[in-house]
């Protein structure tokens, strides 16, 4: 299982706030990580946690994981990731 810190880079890495280095250690994969644009496929400026998980697998990351990382991530718990709570993960 991923460690903490690697499930939330995961997450920032899947919202384009951190690069593809930080997506080889959260996931183990050099591929570049999508942007939050490209993960927020239903255009409501929000990540959803089913849009989430689609990205996070193509990263190779657990759906265990994944979900980990959106209740991390989703500081409101409104079922919603913003980018701004996706900034503020990166801060603690």
């Amino acid at each position: 299982m991923q460690t903490r810190t690697a499930v939330i880079a995961m997450a920032l890495t899947a919202a384009g706030v951190l690069g593809a280095s930080a997506s080889a250690f959260a996931a183990g994969s050099a591929a570049a990580p999508p942007t939050f644009q490209q993960i927020d496929t239903d255009g409501t400026g929000t990540v959803s946690e089913p849009e989430l998980m689609v990205a996070g697998k193509r990263q190779g990351v657990s759906e265990s994981d994944i979900r980990k990382a959106f209740g991390l991530v989703d500081r409101n718990s409104d079922g919603q990731i913003s980018k701004e709570e996706f900034v503020q993960a990166t801060r603690k």
